[in-house]
């Protein structure tokens, strides 16, 4: 699935208005943008094409910002998903995975875990599956994560070669 950030005024990668939320929502906690948040959040949109974990977030962060440091990126990222910005995409495997959240429709994850492959897809029939699920149980769901992890064709095949 690909960002559908037309309505960006900044050429559609999602940098101004990520930007704009982020600024807001500093502001309503008394916070205000730093330079090292500005590299945090410029580096999340650069990634935006994938599934990418703290210590390349951290990576990208510092490239973009001399002051940038790891334990700086790792305290400001629940900034950046409490804000709306990035989510949780992947809590198996080896490190934890984030992706931009702005502009896509809630998705979940296949996760080969021989290959490490990602797959991303969407189905009614388990959305409508957990929202019964929570509901049986007295829970009103907000979010989740939901992946499944296996292997995946070429895994597979390359095992039986």
């Amino acid at each position: 699935m690909r960002l559908n950030l037309n309505n960006d005024p900044d050429g559609g990668d999602g940098t101004a208005r990520a930007h704009e939320l982020l600024v807001a929502y500093l502001r309503r906690r008394g916070l205000r943008m730093t330079g090292e948040r500005e590299a945090l959040l410029r580096a999340a949109v650069l990634l935006q094409g994938g599934h990418f974990t703290l210590d390349e977030l951290a990576r990208e962060a510092m490239r973009l910002h001399a002051g940038a440091s790891r334990p700086t990126v790792f305290r400001s990222l629940p900034l950046l998903v409490d804000a709306g910005i990035l989510q949780p995409a992947l809590v198996s495997g080896e490190a934890r995975r984030y992706e931009l959240a702005l502009g896509r429709r809630h998705h979940d994850h296949l996760l080969c875990s021989r290959c490490g492959r990602i797959v991303e897809f969407r189905s009614e029939a388990i959305e409508k599956l957990q929202l019964g699920v929570a509901s049986r149980h007295g829970f009103r769901l907000t979010s989740h994560v939901h992946e499944l992890l296996g292997e995946c064709a070429a895994c597979r095949a390359a095992k039986r070669a």
